[in-house]
């Protein structure tokens, strides 16, 4: 079938499949409806229990915080039309549009944030995502139950319009973080009327560009609300998330055939015929990293010359996925200007190099009394791939350094509990951008990250991360973040290898609509043209 249709497009006779050549705009008249395609349809659209890449772009959609981050993954005014920072940089206070407005056309009110808030810091909540709020002075202990009173909490309505947030320490990675899910306001009455409200499209009261119309097994629908304060910056009078029924034609055929406008996200959607319309083929780059980490306690593991030699060994290019990565913070992650990736550059830190990696490895291992590397194992959990990268990393290391290694595939949770219990010599991991500032990636490896399983820890390194919270400049934050970067590749604590990217097949006449640094599609100020 795929030798068939390659035939046929050299030969220009798509048509015969019902395939218009340039892709069908999908606008009727003055309507602009953009036809997105999904392979799960959300059963939960809560903002504090967002768990898949497609419940995040239908919700951003619906809902806006006081931030929202614009195409350069800058955070600019949202439902806060301004605010100032008092107190040493502790203490924030937001200016309420007056003109923003709920679904049910009530007011967006300051309370909205402060009751949303407090919901998702709740210990009832079970919410594995509040820690995203724990800045917030008495945030942690709140959430942790040691707190019980929640006027504690450092979130406070002064009146309908204007809320005022203070944080345990100045931390300039906070007006980023309130562009997250988890920052997003809820009507409290909507909310407490229904305990099912995030099920059902007649109960779902939102604040954002677009408003819930339908919802069922396969489809979301959102329409532009006309309510919404910047609506004449909306273009899209529709939006549509649409998952294949049962014996109907795949995402790929469908959008093949000119039913769908965009397939592909962060979530690594299978997408059938991509050389097939390479045109129309893009690859984003989002803030996800792919990496070994080594059991740096364990000899001859703890000889930094020998996992330089490894790590240098690599044939990045070889892997089948992503982007061949030599730091930690990866790309889409915002800079002082620019992406941080773009402004430090990681090839910086170490590149690939035989010859140097060969006589590191002979260093490290006359340091350590040894005439060869001792056979060792990789432990990678079973799916994606995961046994088919490190069979081709190691297959690199025995024909560059003559050394051993087998695969060892494990259960997730067990790979999981090898990680934290430091039972492994070297271990498949990877991180996830939580938010869009490179803290997100670097303070996993602080000393007091409950995440961090490396068994690494490093004062200067800490005081690092320390300092560049505190700093408001932003030429001066990266600075430090870039020293702590070169610390940790430095130390080789990690084997980075490569960035994940979204494949997405999209029509020539889609505009401004992309892959976020979180893998979720930003649609909001998109158009058909």
């Amino acid at each position: 079938m795929k030798k068939l249709l390659h035939v046929l497009l050299a030969f220009g006779l798509l048509f015969s499949l019902g395939v218009t050549q340039e892709g069908k705009v999908s606008a009727e008249g003055s309507k602009q409806v953009f036809r997105i395609g999904v392979d799960v349809i959300p059963g939960l659209l809560d903002p504090v229990l967002t768990v898949n890449d497609t419940e995040s772009s239908v919700i951003k959609g619906m809902f806006e915080g006081l931030v929202r981050l614009n195409e350069n993954g800058q955070a600019v005014p949202g439902i806060a039309k301004s605010w100032k920072i008092s107190g040493g940089g502790k203490t924030y206070t937001f200016s309420l549009r007056t003109s923003a407005k709920w679904s049910n056309g009530q007011p967006v009110r300051a309370a909205d944030f402060e009751y949303a808030w407090k919901r998702a810091l709740s210990p009832q909540s079970y919410n594995s995502m509040a820690f995203k709020m724990y800045m917030i002075a008495g945030a942690e202990n709140y959430h942790n139950g040691k707190q019980k009173d929640a006027s504690k909490v450092g979130i406070k309505a002064l009146n309908d319009h204007t809320l005022q947030v203070t944080l345990t320490a100045p931390n300039y990675t906070f007006l980023q973080m309130l562009a997250e899910n988890i920052y997003l306001p809820l009507n409290a009455a909507a909310v407490k009327a229904n305990t099912g409200w995030a099920t059902s499209a007649k109960t779902i009261v939102t604040n954002g560009p677009f408003r819930l119309t339908a919802w069922d097994a396969n489809k979301v629908v959102l329409t532009k609300n006309d309510g919404y304060y910047a609506a004449k910056e909306i273009p899209f009078s529709e939006v549509q998330f649409l998952k294949p029924a049962a014996g109907q034609p795949s995402n790929a055929e469908a959008y093949l055939n000119g039913r769908l406008d965009w397939i592909g996200s962060g979530e690594n959607t299978r997408i059938d015929y991509y050389d097939l319309i390479t045109a129309e083929k893009y690859t984003f780059p989002y803030a996800s990293l792919y990496y070994y980490q080594f059991n740096i306690n364990e000899a001859p593991f703890n000889n930094v010359k020998i996992r330089k030699a490894l790590a240098m060994a690599v044939d990045r290019e070889g892997l089948p996925f992503g982007t061949p990565a030599y730091g930690d913070v990866a790309p889409t992650i915002h800079g002082a200007k620019q992406t941080f990736r773009s402004e430090i550059k990681d090839s910086r830190y170490f590149r690939e190099d035989v010859k140097a990696a060969q006589k590191l490895l002979q260093e490290g291992l006359k340091e350590e009394g040894l005439t060869s590397l001792p056979e060792f194992n990789i432990i990678v959990n079973a799916e994606q791939g995961h046994e088919l990268i490190a069979s081709i990393i190691v297959s690199g290391w025995k024909e560059n350094l003559g050394i051993k290694a087998n695969v060892e595939v494990q259960a997730w949770n067990e790979l999981l509990d090898n990680r934290h219990s430091q039972s492994y010599t070297v271990a498949r991991a990877g991180w996830r951008a939580d938010y869009n500032d490179p803290a997100t990636f670097l303070e996993y490896f602080t000393t007091w990250s409950a995440d961090n399983d490396s068994g690494w820890s490093n004062k200067q390194y800490d005081n690092y991360i320390v300092q560049a919270r505190q700093k408001q400049d932003p030429a001066e934050r990266m600075s430090l973040y870039a020293k702590a970067e070169k610390l940790l590749i430095d130390d080789m604590v990690i084997l980075p290898l490569y960035y994940y990217v979204a494949d997405v097949l999209k029509k020539p006449n889609v505009h401004n609509v992309y892959v976020d640094f979180d893998g979720s599609i930003a649609f909001t100020r998109g158009y058909l043209k």
